[in-house]
Formats: C-alpha cells, sequence, structure tokens
C-alpha cells in the first residue's frame, strides 16, 4: 500500500495541474471577449485588462494570442482615430503571426488595415479585400471571409452602388448562416437592414433587425445588439409607430449604460426624447433631453452638446417654455462656433423658426423658414458637386486602369492612320463640305425668309388666343369658387336660424376657397400684378417652382423705384413663366436663374439654367421661343439667345 501512495500523489497533481489550465484558459477567453466589447469606447479597460492577458498567454505560451490583442489594440485606436498608433499595433500583431506561423492572425489584421486604407483610397482597398478574401478562402477562414464580404459591402455603400452592397451582404450572410456564425449574421443582417431603411423598404429592413436582435441577445454580443435596437428605433420612427420606437430606444439607453458609452448613452436619450415629442408625450420628452444634456454637458463634445441642446429647445417650444427654448439657441450659437457643420445650422435656423412661429413672430418665422431653404439647397448643392467630383476621380481611375493597354494600341493606330491620309483627300473634302454649307445656308436664308412673317402672325394670334382663354378660365374659376361661398353663406345662415346645430369644417372651407382664389387668380389673371407688383409676383412664381421641383432656382430683382404699367408687367411675367415651363418640360436642368436690372438707361432681363441647352434649329422656332419672341416685341425689346447642346441656355432681353 506504501508504494501506491507516490503513484497516486502524483497522479492528483496532474489532475490538478490540467483543472489549473483549464481554468486559465477560461479566464484567458473570457478577458478576451471583455477585451474586444471595450475596443469601442473604454481606453483604461482595453489595455489594463490587456495587460493581464498578455502575463497569463505567456504563462500558458499562447504568444499568438498576444497578437490578436496588439490587433484590438491598434481597433481602438483606429475608432480614436490615432492612426499611427493603429498602424504600430497592426503591425506588431502581423509580426506575431509570422513568427507563430498563424496565418488566420494575420489575415485577419490585414483586413482591418485595409480599413484604413478604405478611408483614403477606395480603389486600393477593393483591390485588397479581394487579395485577402483569396487568402481566407485558401486557408478556409470562415470568420474572416465573413468580416471581407463586410467590408467589401461598406466598401460599395462609400461608392452608392448600392446593389453591389447588397450582393456582397447577402453572400456573407449565406456563408455565416451555413457555418452557424452567429454573430456575423447578425451584424450582416443589420447591414443589409440599414439598406433597406434607405431604400423605404421599412417593413422588410424591421424583419431583418429583429431576428439580428435575436442574434445578438443569444451571443451576448452587447455593441451589436445596441446598434441593432437603435436601428430598430429608427425604423418604427420613420413608420411613424412612435409607441414602438420608444420602446426600442429605452431598451437602447438600458443597452448603452451597460457598454458604459457616454456618447453613445446620451444619443439614446436624444433619439427617445425626439420619439417622445413625435408622441405628444412632452413631459417624457423634456425628462429624456435633460438627461442627454447631463451627460453631454460633462463629456464635453461639442456636436452632441448642439444636437441635446437642439433636442431640448425642440421639446420647450411645444411646452410653451419660450425662456428656456431662447437660453437653448443661445447655447447652440455658442457651440456652432467650435464646430460650425452647415447641418446643424440648418437645425438651428429650423429651432429659431419654430419659436418664432410659436410666439406669433409670423414675419420673422417665413424669413427663417427661407433661409432654411436656401440653406439646404446651398448644401445639396455643394454636396451633390463634390460626391460628383468623389465618383468622377473614382470611376477615372478606374477606367484609366482597365483601358490602358487598349488606349496605347488605339492611340499607335491613330497615329499610322493619320500619317497614311493624302493632303489631296484633305483639301478635297474640305472643298466639298464648305460648298455643302454654302448651299445649306442659302436654303436655310430663303426658307427663314419666306416664313418670318407667317411665324410672326401665327405666334401674334396665338398669343392672344392664350390670354383670352386664360382670362376666361380664371372667370369661370372665380365663378365656381363663388358658388362655393354662396354654398358656406347658406351653412351659416342656417346655424344663425337654429336649422342646423354644427358648422364644422366651414372655416376650413373657407381656407381652402381663399386659398384657391389666391393661386388660381396669381396664376391664370395677370392682373393680380396690379395689386402685388410684379417683384412679389416673379419672386412668388420662383419659390413655387423651387419647392415643386429639385432645381435650384435663384433671382435677383434690383430694380426699385421702377413702375411698370400692367400690359408691360404682364408681358414680363408671361416671358419668364413660358421660359420656366421650357426648363422644366425639356432642359434637365438644376439650376436656372433669373436677373432684373437696369444698365445704361437700358432694362435688362436675363434667364439662365444649366439643361441640355437647344441644339436643334427646328426646337429654336418652335412655339415656346416665338411666343417668347412676340411678347418681347410687343414691349418693345430685342432678344438675344446662347445655347448649345448640353450648353444650357442664356436668355437676354433688352428694353
Amino acid at each position: 500500500m506504501s508504494k501506491r501512495l507516490p503513484l497516486v500523489f502524483f497522479f492528483l497533481l496532474i489532475i490538478q495541474s490540467l483543472a489549473a489550465q483549464k481554468a486559465d484558459l477560461k479566464k484567458l477567453e473570457d478577458l478576451k471577449i471583455k477585451i474586444k466589447q471595450a475596443t469601442y469606447y473604454d481606453s483604461s479597460t482595453v489595455f489594463s485588462l490587456g495587460e493581464q492577458f498578455i502575463q497569463l498567454a505567456k504563462k500558458l505560451h499562447k504568444e499568438n494570442e498576444i497578437g490578436y490583442i496588439y490587433q484590438y489594440y491598434g481597433s481602438f485606436n483606429y475608432y480614436s482615430n490615432n492612426l499611427k498608433e493603429a498602424k504600430r499595433y497592426y503591425a506588431k500583431s502581423i509580426s506575431i503571426g509570422k513568427k507563430t506561423k498563424d496565418y488566420k492572425l494575420i489575415n485577419s489584421t490585414k483586413i482591418r488595415l485595409n480599413f484604413l486604407t478604405l478611408d483614403h483610397d477606395i480603389l486600393k482597398a477593393d483591390n485588397g479585400f479581394k487579395e485577402l478574401l483569396k487568402d481566407a478562402k485558401k486557408g478556409n477562414y470562415i470568420e474572416n471571409q465573413l468580416e471581407i464580404y463586410n467590408g467589401i459591402g461598406i466598401m460599395y455603400e462609400a461608392r452608392l452602388m448600392y446593389d453591389k452592397a447588397t450582393e456582397s451582404y447577402l453572400k456573407g450572410l449565406r456563408i455565416s448562416e451555413k457555418h452557424r456564425e452567429k454573430f456575423a449574421t447578425g451584424y450582416l443582417l443589420n447591414n443589409l437592414a440599414l439598406l433597406k431603411l434607405k431604400a423605404k423598404k421599412y417593413n422588410e429592413a424591421k424583419k431583418d433587425l429583429e431576428r439580428a436582435l435575436i442574434l445578438a441577445t443569444e451571443t451576448q454580443e452587447s455593441r451589436l445588439r445596441l446598434n441593432v435596437l437603435n436601428n430598430l428605433g429608427l425604423v418604427t420612427h420613420q413608420i411613424q409607430d412612435f409607441k414602438g420606437s420608444i420602446i426600442h430606444y429605452k431598451q437602447t439607453v438600458i443597452e448603452a449604460k451597460k457598454i458604459g458609452f457616454p456618447a453613445g448613452i446620451a444619443a439614446a436619450y436624444v433619439n427617445l426624447s425626439s420619439s417622445y415629442l413625435d408622441n405628444k408625450q412632452l413631459n417624457e420628452a423634456s425628462r429624456n433631453s435633460d438627461s442627454a444634456l447631463a451627460i453631454v454637458q460633462t463629456y464635453r463634445d461639442p456636436m452632441y452638446l448642439i444636437t441635446s441642446f437642439i433636442m431640448r429647445g425642440m421639446v420647450s417650444v411645444e411646452q410653451k417654455d419660450f425662456q428656456t427654448a431662447e437660453r437653448c439657441i443661445d447655447s447652440v450659437e455658442f457651440y456652432i462656433q467650435s464646430y460650425n457643420d452647415p447641418y446643424f445650422q440648418m437645425e438651428l435656423i429650423a429651432l429659431q423658426s419654430k419659436l418664432a412661429s410659436a410666439q406669433g413672430n409670423f414675419k420673422l418665422a417665413y424669413e427663417l423658414e427661407r433661409n432654411y431653404s436656401s440653406l439646404s439647397d446651398s448644401i445639396r448643392e455643394v454636396s451633390n458637386e463634390n460626391e460628383q467630383t468623389r465618383l468622377q476621380t473614382i470611376y477615372g481611375k478606374e477606367r484609366l486602369e482597365n483601358e490602358l493597354s487598349d488606349s496605347k494600341q488605339r492611340n499607335k493606330f491613330l497615329q499610322t492612320k493619320s500619317e497614311l491620309k493624302s493632303a489631296n483627300y484633305r483639301f478635297t473634302f474640305l472643298v466639298i463640305f464648305s460648298i455643302f454649307l454654302v448651299i445649306l445656308g442659302a436654303i436655310y436664308i430663303y426658307n427663314v425668309r419666306k416664313s418670318r412673317k407667317i411665324k410672326s402672325l401665327f405666334s401674334q394670334k396665338l398669343i392672344e388666343q392664350i390670354d383670352e382663354e386664360r382670362s376666361r378660365i380664371s372667370k369661370d374659376l372665380h365663378d365656381d369658387i363663388g358658388q362655393s361661398l354662396a354654398v358656406v353663406k347658406s351653412k351659416l345662415n342656417l346655424f344663425s336660424t337654429g336649422k342646423i346645430t354644427k358648422i364644422d369644417g366651414v372655416d376650413l372651407e373657407i381656407g381652402d376657397i381663399l386659398e384657391q382664389t389666391r393661386v388660381l387668380s396669381h396664376q391664370l389673371h395677370p392682373a393680380a400684378l396690379e395689386k402685388i407688383g410684379l417683384e412679389t409676383a416673379l419672386n412668388s412664381l420662383i419659390e413655387k417652382t423651387q419647392s415643386g421641383t429639385d432645381m435650384l432656382c435663384t433671382f435677383e430683382y434690383e430694380l426699385n423705384g421702377t413702375n411698370f404699367s400692367i400690359e408691360t408687367s404682364s408681358q414680363i411675367y408671361r416671358i419668364i413663366q413660358e421660359c420656366i415651363s421650357n426648363t422644366i418640360k425639356h432642359a434637365h436642368a438644376s439650376a436656372l436663374k433669373v436677373t432684373l436690372e437696369r444698365k445704361n438707361g437700358e432694362l435688362i432681363i436675363q434667364y439662365r439654367d444649366n439643361g441640355i441647352g437647344i441644339s436643334d434649329s427646328q426646337d429654336k422656332n418652335g412655339l415656346g421661343l416665338l411666343t417668347i419672341r412676340e411678347r418681347t416685341a410687343i414691349i418693345g425689346g430685342r432678344l438675344d439667345l446662347k445655347t448649345g447642346n448640353n450648353k444650357g441656355i442664356s436668355l437676354t432681353i433688352t428694353i
């Protein structure tokens, strides 16, 4: 028996050692998860737990695992916008991967490096993802493949190629579902849902997000759960299910508090406050906007401070607490000096307009709304120009790379062909072409002289008929409106005599009749110019054109003190109206400009757009331009038209 005791003791030591090693491995994995989760917000957690992980990994001789910690360090610096440090840690991670021959680690870290490239060189990042995907497939690194498909989808979204982005996310989704990778399935569904949200496919987006939420909960991925809950709030808010969005945003607040991300908590409170405001629960909206302010005022980030003060101001206006609203406006104006973003400028103007309207200062509210509209159009125009320039750069480089060899061959061929051309052939061609132009010009002049008088008479008669028809329509519409007023009057008489007890909706009927009268009279009957004047009438026309189309419309009137007869005002108004009509119907323009000014004793009327212009001679003699020429002649003016294929139109009338 005494001989067996050392053997038993030895086996007990082995069992104890294995149990301790198993516990250490479990602790190592738990630390790894905590560090990965903290990567997005908490530097102290990342680096303090990281040091514990490194010491434990060395003890367990898991040196390759240290490479993943350096990868997380790199990601933390990337999210903190410290790109130099991020690259340094990624390089250390790759170095450990090479030393330990952990090619999955190398591939995984290079994926993250490629996301850095994506921020400044999309084409290079595109090639990088393709090479990394080949390596990931070769090594059968499933998690890495899913991250790459997600990255490619993000890349295509940045290039506004939403169909290709969807295709990439779906490829990743099929693989993640096949291998039961719940976390990857969750974030791919989340990204697909955001694309569907952009496409206004709200029900489909909601289904994807609800499924992603289940997966995020099962995998205990708090960061993913936070994003999904927030996006569910966005979707339900868009479909005006404010009670549903309140539920999701409440859960978002709880999840953000678990993670401990101050900016995330503040953003969740702002979103929750917005949903309460739209659901007319003003007290709850006020409390949540105050909670957001309490966080951001210690966090001191101008962007979050501006957002929170704007939300609090909107709530205060609805509560008729104008003093608080004004203090919020003052705070936004202060912080916007250090974070001058045009979108925040728009939100500030919207808040100021809402306050002015609530206080009964409708003139100021109207001016602020005009400023808001003007700033919105300017931002959209600049954004479109920047995006167009960016895409032209991307696709220009892409075409250059794809067609370089073909271009060299084509240039060589053209050069050879040019050298073989005979001077005699060139001369003959020029002579024939010149004769053709002379004949064509002679025919054109003959036809113009023959038909000019007929066209002039026809156009003049047509204008008279158009004006008569418009006048008749205007009178008929007024008669119809008069009948509607008679009905309203009859209702009021019946009510005053007690024959009916309710007149609900009469105020709305009267408002509709007044609005119809104003709009129809302004559109159809030039006599309205006698009351509102040419400048106001044209300004109203330009504003309606801008609000009713996607065009940027500009109007400049520098004729203060100039009075026109009603006939002249009417003809000028109709000319501008005809120009705008032609632009909307035919020009495919994104902007137009109308200018009235006086130079050297002459009245100058100028109309310009940036559309496709007029290239065909028949179009230049079409009914629209003939009408404009005749109206110009009636008021004693001369017309100058400059245009061309894809060169827009510039029409100048001098009186």
